[in-house]
């Protein structure tokens, strides 16, 4: 293990490859390599990460969390030549052709990182999410992205990255129940669609105004010319409907405004509803899991997804004239609103606080039968074959020779609108069913078990290599109730037993992680205050993780180094603080809050 240095620069007690904890406040980050490998503009070599390492260093940083995605095996599969608009960062291009590249060049990034880290004094741990084994870039079916780069099929297109296992292995993903969905459901015409408004206030909206799109292949909608009869009634709300945030847009019960488009006969793939208006105030939003319902000949709901202008990636692929729309991938429940103008951008549109974001993207409503039968890219902890493949992993982490490995099940590989529903795989029923009891809450339990008998096996294997174990304990997720806009990035009906890792003895160190909950809950959370004293109970080391996206970063760093109970701040994420310049061997700190955090906690200050 590489020497570890305090805070303020001067040697410190080497970490214990038992706890991994130094004695001294240790500032740290985390280096998601995706990240930077697809923004930076050009091929990253190991004089850059070198170059990275020694920045790092410079600034006070003394342990890197490095994020894993199949290093020691190439690297994901990916859209290699795909180019899209940054989601998060306005003024850079995303890069598929550099982040292969890039894997390509150094061969295990890993490895490399933990070599250059080793060389400039750091310690390196591997940042491992068992689950993040395919992110849900869903290419519209249609696309010329699908057709060069799609991998595995899904309701409205195809995922194109993943590691290569996942697309070896596609039915060990997490899997839906089969339950739910009658078989008439799939071929079944839609006779009838209803629009629902989540109030019952008068709306501009009308037969007039509003035009059916259809599509065969989620690419280029055409308009429908069909007929309709066309009703408008207000009735009692047939349940409780959130947005995407949690927050109430219509009480059970409440009268809310229903538009009703019967008479139809639409058997096409994809089915849109959109208004005409091209001006004026909207009125009529809620959120795109409650707009609408499609209804077969005999008046019963058709199952199915929707979409709306709305995307997590690929979001310049997002036009139902010109591309296509991206269905299921989590953010489903944000309001639209259906009367907005759906052609250019509308600046003039004032959106509620929790809706989807215009881009002219408003206005619409789209329907596809049928639910997805798997999670995007999150593999079934509860199959042997899986637990194999990760122990795996963890075996290329010890070779690379990280000092340790940072544990997360949070990931971006489990998003879907209906996260309640997955979790049916045959090796989880088969041993929920021998239980008595409600079949769900076995289910949790049955696959809880199967996840800390993984991370039994990885605490047994690193500390058999002298590498520390160290876990995310998530404040927003590991809770009764969780924030809701969380859900999609968590595996759902799993009970994740972090009280029985710290009982067992399975962790060298906690990490504090949270993103829904403000930066006060780790001092005033009554779940942070008892993940904190069970880890201090048994002399365990306290991190305190935070997102740099804060005008109060020093503020926060300060209050936590002053509490005198955290072992250390993790930066999260590198990628947002420090760029790589043009030439290799370029980097700078170019994030303002991260220079004053860092400034005011050196010696003097």
């Amino acid at each position: 293990m590489a020497a570890s240095v305090s805070l303020h620069g001067s040697p410190a007690e080497a970490p214990s490859p038992v706890t991994g904890a130094s004695r001294q406040f240790m500032l740290e980050t985390m280096v998601d390599f995706p990240d930077d490998a697809l923004t930076a503009g050009r091929v990253l070599t190991p004089q850059d990460i070198d170059a990275l390492m020694a920045k790092l260093a410079e600034l006070g940083v003394r342990r890197v969390s490095w994020g894993y995605y199949a290093d020691g095996r190439g690297g994901f599969l990916n859209p290699s030549g795909f180019s899209e608009d940054d989601t998060y960062h306005t003024d850079s291009k995303v890069e598929w052709k550099y982040f292969d590249a890039t894997y390509r060049l150094l061969g295990n990034p890993l490895k490399v990182a933990v070599e250059a880290g080793h060389r400039h004094g750091l310690e390196v741990y591997a940042y491992y999410k068992p689950y993040e084994t395919g992110g849900g870039i869903m290419f519209p079916e249609g696309s010329e992205p699908a057709r060069k780069w799609g991998r595995m099929d899904c309701i409205g297109g195809k995922f194109s990255s993943m590691d290569p296992f996942v697309f070896a292995n596609p039915d060990l993903r997490i899997k839906r129940r089969t339950d739910d969905i009658p078989s008439w459901a799939g071929p079944a015409a839609v006779h009838t669609i209803r629009l629902t408004k989540s109030d019952a206030a008068p709306t501009r909206l009308d037969a007039a105004h509003l035009e059916i799109w259809t599509s065969p292949n989620n690419f280029g909608y055409q308009p429908k010319p069909v007929k309709f009869a066309f009703a408008e009634s207000v009735e009692p709300a047939a349940r409780e409907v959130r947005d995407h945030f949690g927050n109430v847009l219509t009480r059970r019960g409440d009268p809310v405004r229903v538009l009703t488009l019967s008479g139809l006969n639409l058997e096409d793939k994809y089915i849109l509803v959109a208004s005409s208006f091209s001006d004026g105030k909207p009125d009529f939003v809620n959120s795109g899991l409650a707009l609408m319902t499609a209804l077969d000949a005999q008046g019963r709901e058709i199952p199915g997804v929707f979409a709306s202008g709305g995307a997590v990636w690929a979001g310049n692929l997002v036009d139902f004239r010109t591309a296509g729309l991206m269905f299921d991938y989590g953010w489903g429940a944000a309001p639209i609103i259906m009367d907005a103008s759906n052609t250019p951008v509308d600046e003039s549109v004032v959106l509620p606080p929790t809706a989807a974001k215009p881009r002219g993207k408003q206005g619409f409503i789209a329907f596809a039968r049928g639910r997805n039968s798997h999670l995007p890219g999150a593999l079934c902890e509860t199959d042997p074959r899986v637990r194999a493949f990760w122990l795996q992993c963890i075996d290329e982490m010890i070779a690379a020779g990280v000092d340790g490995v940072d544990f997360r099940e949070e990931n971006h590989s489990t998003m879907t609108d209906h996260p309640e529903d997955y979790g049916f795989n045959d090796a989880i029923l088969e041993k929920a069913r021998l239980r008595k009891g409600d079949l769900l809450h076995n289910i949790a339990e049955v696959r809880g078990e199967a996840y800390t008998e993984f991370l039994r096996e990885c605490h047994h294997r690193l500390a058999k290599a002298g590498k520390a174990m160290r876990y995310n304990l998530q404040v927003d997720y590991f809770r009764p109730d969780p924030p809701p806009n969380r859900l999609p990035a968590y595996p759902a009906n799993v009970h994740f037993e972090w009280q029985r890792w710290l009982d067992e003895g399975l962790l060298d160190g906690v990490i504090l992680r949270f993103f829904a909950l403000p930066f006060s809950a780790i001092f005033e959370d009554h779940i942070a205050q008892k993940m904190i004293a069970s880890a201090r109970q048994r002399g365990l080391p306290v991190t305190v993780n935070r997102y740099v996206e804060s005008p109060e970063l020093s503020a926060e760093l300060q209050r936590v180094k002053a509490a005198g109970h955290f072992a250390g701040f993790i930066f999260y994420e590198v990628n947002s603080y420090i760029k790589f310049g043009r030439a290799p061997g370029e980097c700078a700190l170019n994030y303002a809050p991260v220079e004053k955090a860092l400034t005011e906690v050196r010696p003097g200050k």
